[in-house]
C-alpha cells in the first residue's frame, strides 16, 4: 500500500486516489444493511461476478465448552433438522423414527424445520421460519423471493441461532435441508461450535435432480448447466423451477457449502459413499449406514394369499408402470398396488380391465404390513437409482423376498437369489420370469423368504444403525473438540 503523505505533500493524482478510496469505503458501508443480520457471528455470502463464490464475514465466535462423548449416564441434546417435521417421505420417516428411538433411549431431540399446517405440534415451531411455498415457481417478484430463499436463507439461519442459544445442543443432525431451508443454518451451527452430522437421502448434495434415472430408463440431468438446465424443465415441468433448482445447486456445490461445513456424512449404502467420494466429498468425512429394520416388531410369515405386492408412491420414476405391464402378462396371478401419486389417474387406465390388479390406495402401519404379510413377494421396480429402499427391509422382515431393479443401492439391500431376486429396470421379459419363479416354485420362494428374514435379524438390524449413529455423533464431537 502507497504511504498516505501529509496533504501539502501530495500531488493532485494522490489527492484523487485518496478521495475515491473514502468513496468506496462510504458506498461499502452503505451496502452493509441489506446483508447484516441479527447473528453477530454471521457468514454472508455474496456473488463475485467472476463466478459463484462463498465470502465469509466473520465475528469473534464465543468460546465453547468441550463437549463431552455420550454415555447412558449423560443423555444427548440432538437437533434434527429437516425441511419438514410431518410424515411426507421416506427422509420424514426416518427422521421421526429416529427420533423416537433417541427419546426412548433418554436424549432429549430438538425439532427444527420449516412452518407447515401439517407439522407435528411442537414447542420448538417458535423456532421454526416461515413457510415458502416450492412446488410452483413463476418469474416475477414471488418466484425471486422463493429463488433467494433457496439459495440463503437469512431467516432460517437466524431462527437456528436463536435455538442453537436456546437449547444449548450437543449435535446436530441434519436430513433433507435442501431448498426450504439451504445450507444457510450450517454456518450458525458452525459459528456456535455445533458438530454436525448428516443423513445423505438421495442425490442432491451431488446433482441438481434428486433422483438420477438409471441407464435407459430416462434423462441424465446430474451434470446440466444453468442454461440448458433452465431449458430442459427438468425439474417440474418447469423453466422457472428448474433454472431455480439447478442455480442454487451449483452456488451451493461450487461453495462448498456441504461438503465444508458438515462433520460427517452418512450414506445408507456404498453405492451412495462413492458417488459423494467421485463428487468431491472428502473419503474420510463418509460413512455407510444401512437403513435398519426392527424384526421384534413383527412376526414372519412364509405364507400366502395368492398376490404379489407394490409398495410406494405411485409416480414415473418408481417403476409401477411395470407392475402392471406384468400383471397383463400373468393373469392367473393377483397384484396388488398400494399408495398414492401423481401417476395414480395415468395407471389407473393403463390398468384398465386387468381383474387381477388393485388398487388398494394409501396404507400404513398395521394395515400396510398385513398387506405385506400376505403376499408372495414385495415388487420394487424402481427406475432410478435409490440410495437404499427402506421399503425392501420392512418385507423383509416378514419374511418376504423383494424382487427389485438391479440399480442404486438396491444390490446392497438384495441379495440375488439369496434374498430376492434383481432385474434390470428395462428387462420386461426378466420382471416376468422373476415374478413366475417366485409365484409357483413354493420352495424356492419360502427359502428366499427365510434368508430376508436373517439379515433383517442380523446385517440390517435397526440395533446396528442406531448404534453407527449414536458413534458418529461422538466422532463429530470429538471432531469439533478436537479444535476443528
Amino acid at each position: 500500500m502507497r504511504p498516505r503523505l501529509p496533504p501539502c505533500r501530495r500531488s493532485v493524482r494522490e489527492i484523487r486516489f485518496h478521495r475515491r478510496r473514502r468513496r468506496h469505503a462510504r458506498h461499502r458501508a452503505q451496502r452493509v444493511p441489506l446483508h447484516r443480520v441479527r447473528d453477530p457471528h454471521a457468514r454472508v455470502l455474496s456473488l463475485d461476478v467472476r463466478g459463484v463464490r462463498l465470502r465469509a464475514r466473520r465475528g469473534r465466535a464465543p468460546a465453547a465448552a468441550p463437549r463431552q462423548p455420550s454415555s447412558p449416564e449423560r443423555p444427548m441434546r440432538i437437533i434434527q433438522a429437516n425441511k419438514f417435521y410431518f410424515m411426507k417421505g421416506g427422509a420424514e420417516r426416518y427422521m421421526l423414527d429416529l427420533s423416537d428411538w433417541l427419546r426412548g433411549q433418554g436424549n432429549d431431540v430438538i425439532p427444527f424445520a420449516m412452518q407447515h399446517p401439517q407439522n407435528l405440534d411442537t414447542p420448538m415451531s417458535t423456532f421454526f421460519p416461515s413457510f415458502v411455498e416450492t412446488e410452483r415457481v413463476r418469474f416475477g417478484w414471488k418466484g425471486l423471493k422463493t429463488v433467494g430463499r433457496m439459495f440463503y436463507s437469512l431467516e432460517a439461519r437466524q431462527k437456528m441461532a436463536q435455538l442453537v442459544e436456546a437449547e444449548r445442543p450437543d449435535v446436530a443432525h441434519l436430513h433433507n435441508v435442501y431448498t426450504q431451508l439451504s445450507p444457510s443454518i450450517l454456518g450458525a451451527l458452525r459459528e456456535r461450535n455445533v458438530p454436525t452430522v448428516m443423513t445423505v437421502h438421495d442425490h442432491h448434495l451431488i446433482s441438481p435432480q434428486y433422483n438420477i434415472w438409471a441407464a435407459g430408463c430416462g434423462p441424465d440431468y446430474s451434470k446440466v448447466g444453468i442454461v440448458s438446465g433452465t431449458l430442459s424443465k427438468f425439474h417440474k415441468n418447469s423453466y422457472a423451477a428448474s433454472f431455480a433448482q439447478v442455480a442454487a445447486f451449483k452456488f451451493h456445490y461450487n461453495a462448498g457449502a456441504y461438503r465444508n461445513n458438515v462433520d460427517l456424512f452418512l450414506t445408507p449404502s456404498d453405492y451412495m459413499r462413492r458417488k459423494l467420494i467421485a463428487g468431491g466429498f472428502p473419503e474420510e468425512k463418509v460413512r455407510v449406514n444401512y437403513y435398519g429394520a426392527d424384526p421384534s416388531r413383527v412376526t414372519p410369515s412364509y405364507g400366502h394369499k395368492g398376490y404379489m405386492v407394490y409398495g410406494g408412491r405411485l409416480s414415473e420414476e418408481k417403476g409401477v408402470e411395470t407392475v402392471i405391464r406384468v400383471a397383463k402378462q400373468l393373469p392367473d396371478i393377483q397384484f396388488k398396488i398400494v399408495g398414492t401419486g401423481p401417476e395414480t389417474d395415468a395407471l389407473h387406465a393403463l390398468a384398465h380391465g386387468s381383474e387381477n390388479i388393485e388398487f388398494v390406495g394409501f396404507r400404513t402401519g398395521d394395515a400396510l404390513m398385513e398387506l405385506y404379510r400376505d403376499s408372495m413377494a414385495l415388487l420394487a421396480p424402481s427406475r432410478v437409482h435409490e440410495t437404499f429402499p427402506l421399503v425392501t427391509l420392512e418385507a423383509m422382515a416378514l419374511g418376504k423376498p423383494v424382487i427389485g431393479s438391479n440399480v442404486g443401492g438396491m444390490p446392497e439391500a438384495v441379495e440375488d437369489h439369496v434374498t430376492g431376486l434383481l432385474v434390470d429396470p428395462n428387462d420386461l421379459r426378466g420382471w416376468v420370469e422373476a415374478v413366475m419363479r417366485v409365484a409357483y416354485d413354493d420352495d424356492f420362494r419360502v427359502k428366499l423368504g427365510r434368508a430376508a428374514r436373517l439379515a433383517a435379524e442380523t446385517t440390517f438390524h435397526i440395533n446396528h444403525h442406531y448404534s453407527r449413529v449414536m458413534r458418529a455423533y461422538d466422532d463429530a464431537i470429538a471432531i469439533r473438540g478436537g479444535g476443528r
